[in-house]
């Protein structure tokens, strides 16, 4: 007899949790809670052939239950502008029923995933080396070309000290 009952009640919840659910995502800014329930309630009667749902006390304990609580799936094929993974699955992970298996060891795709993204990371420090090094040897020679120009600028003081005219100084040195 219980089983029976519970059948009708589940099926019944699972609906009505349908319904608030749509009704919730309907929700306009400043209605509160009340407002959401009797939009979930008109939604229901709507879908149900103008039957209500009366069976809120058992939804109330119900809607805390894994499977009422789980959340809705999303569209993987369209993009969702502005959403993160944070926004998406929440800051936490959801604890695993009791009772269900652990998920199974890396399978040998898991594996060459996380090799392809540790070669993907080889390749990148080896691009950031290489970066590295180009910015290196572009500042030595950018040092050896300043370096050349001060040269270049001391052997030319030295010619113009070298042909100053002499034919106007006085024989008469200080010696």
């Amino acid at each position: 007899m219980l089983t029976s009952k519970w059948h009708t009640l589940n099926d019944n919840c699972q609906k009505f949790n349908v319904a608030y659910k749509r009704a919730k995502r309907l929700r306009k800014s400043g209605e509160n809670d009340v407002d959401v329930m009797k939009r979930a309630q008109s939604i229901y009667r709507d879908e149900h052939k103008g039957v209500a749902f009366c069976q809120e006390d058992a939804w109330a304990i119900l809607k805390f239950h894994p499977k009422c609580d789980a959340p809705e799936q999303v569209d993987l094929t369209g993009d969702v502008l502005g959403a993160t993974k944070e926004d998406l699955f929440g800051h936490d992970a959801r604890p695993r029923p009791a009772g269900k298996p652990r998920p199974a060891k890396k399978t040998k795709f898991d594996a060459t995933v996380s090799t392809d993204e540790s070669s993907a990371s080889t390749q990148f420090g080896e691009l950031m080396e290489q970066e590295l090094r180009l910015k290196r040897e572009a500042a030595e020679k950018a040092f050896e070309a300043q370096a050349e120009k001060d040269r270049t600028l001391m052997r030319l003081e030295e010619l113009r000290f070298l042909a100053t005219n002499t034919k106007d100084l006085d024989d008469d040195g200080p010696c």
